[in-house]
């Protein structure tokens, strides 16, 4: 069996693609003291990074990156250009990450525009939102949520973690009086 060590921890985290919780990783060691321990590694890793790799926790779950100061370096090897969103889409992604889970009309009524389907595509297309259910009125619309890989993209741990907003500014009963 394996001795919980530093670098038997980033073995783990190197070969999981989705990163993994704590209990997933206390999970593969039996040792009574593995989840003190686990957390302990866990606060040094990210702390002091390994070489060129920082240990970062998004949407619950540990995983290594790549540190940002090599972002200019990595930028150098890109060889197509991210399709950058369209305002409409970052206010729309916004509107769902805000006050999820949301449906179109409810979006519509946030923004005070309607929303092409483009939109909404090219946001499930990145995995950032995704149908979470179905609201029971009539038509049953669908309801929109931000997914894990939302939260991970934008170095997120949980929903909690998203800035704060002047939300009561952007009321929908203000958006109807103007």
């Amino acid at each position: 069996m394996t001795e919980l060590t530093q670098e038997a921890v980033l073995a783990l985290l190197l070969a999981s693609d989705a990163g993994l919780a704590h209990s997933e990783l206390a999970a593969v060691f039996v040792e009574s003291e593995a989840a003190d321990r686990l957390s302990e590694i866990l606060s040094t890793l990210a702390r002091e990074g390994f070489g060129p790799l920082e240990l970062v926790q998004t949407a619950g779950r540990y995983r290594l990156r790549i540190g940002s100061r090599f972002n200019p370096l990595l930028s150098r090897l890109r060889q197509a250009e991210a399709r950058p969103l369209s305002r409409a889409a970052m206010e729309t992604l916004a509107v769902i990450a805000y006050h999820q889970p949301i449906t179109r009309p409810e979006m519509e009524q946030w923004r005070g525009v309607s929303i092409g389907t483009p939109i909404l595509q090219q946001l499930q297309e990145l995995d950032w939102i995704a149908v979470v259910g179905h609201r029971e009125t009539p038509g049953r619309p669908a309801l929109w949520a931000t997914t894990e890989q939302f939260l991970r993209h934008f170095g997120l741990n949980t929903l909690a973690d998203l800035p704060k907003a002047e939300l009561d500014l952007l009321a929908p009963e203000c958006l109807s009086n103007s």
